[in-house]
């Protein structure tokens, strides 16, 4: 199966990750990963860095690299990211069984509104979530509408989006991705956190208890 994997910030990359992974160490898959957005810009770390540090080849790099945060510069941004993945599935579109898409950004809903009109069938990760407060919303969930595979993070989440598409097939609740990064996690020990960040960590263990049991109140 030809599957390809949206991806246009450091953010959505590390959700993916133990799930790409997994894919590039499965026969069945053949993943084309797409890179667009922040993670070609200097100015944000040019995280395109991180993807490839992991080992995982870039199949196409898109250069939709947003020039503000203002309201202009996101409809502007949308608008030529648009037309970027018009040309970009125009060329592209029948290499892919399925086009992976996650979360709520305005970048990666641009890229899946161009896809509509190419029928691509596309997989959406975490829809049916909320933003208290925020455009994310409403991105989200057009792009839940535009989709056909969901996996969500929870149960409450698969009814949200088996109401918004009426439907609750192809609507499959597998937990949240980021928990199994927990797995693949290198952590440091007392001493290595000690030698790269200059604290002490038995130290700040030890004044936290002393400072509870000096507490009166506690």
């Amino acid at each position: 199966m030809r599957i390809g994997i949206l991806t246009s910030t450091r953010a959505d990359f590390g959700i993916y990750l133990p799930l790409i992974k997994a894919m590039m160490n499965d026969a069945f898959f053949e993943i084309k990963v797409i890179a667009f957005g922040t993670h070609l810009s200097r100015q944000h770390g040019y995280t395109i860095d991180n993807i490839i540090n992991q080992k995982i080849k870039v199949a196409y790099k898109l250069q939709t690299l947003p020039k503000g945060d203002t309201p202009f510069d996101i409809a502007n941004c949308m608008a030529e990211t648009t037309k970027t993945f018009s040309k970009f599935w125009n060329k592209h579109a029948l290499e892919f069984d399925y086009v992976m898409c996650l979360g709520d950004r305005y970048e990666m809903f641009a890229a899946v509104c161009a896809a509509i009109p190419f029928n691509i069938k596309l997989i959406h990760l975490h829809g049916g979530e909320t933003t208290l407060g925020a455009i994310d919303n409403t991105f989200r969930h057009c792009i839940t509408a535009a989709s056909t595979i969901h996996f969500t993070s929870s149960s409450a989440h698969s009814k949200r989006v088996s109401q918004i598409i009426n439907s609750q097939k192809n609507v499959f609740n597998v937990g949240a991705l980021s928990l199994d990064n927990l797995k693949i996690l290198p952590l440091l020990s007392a001493e290595e956190f000690k030698n790269k960040f200059a604290i002490d960590l038995n130290l700040a263990i030890y004044t936290v208890y002393v400072s509870s049991r000096n507490c009166k109140s506690c």
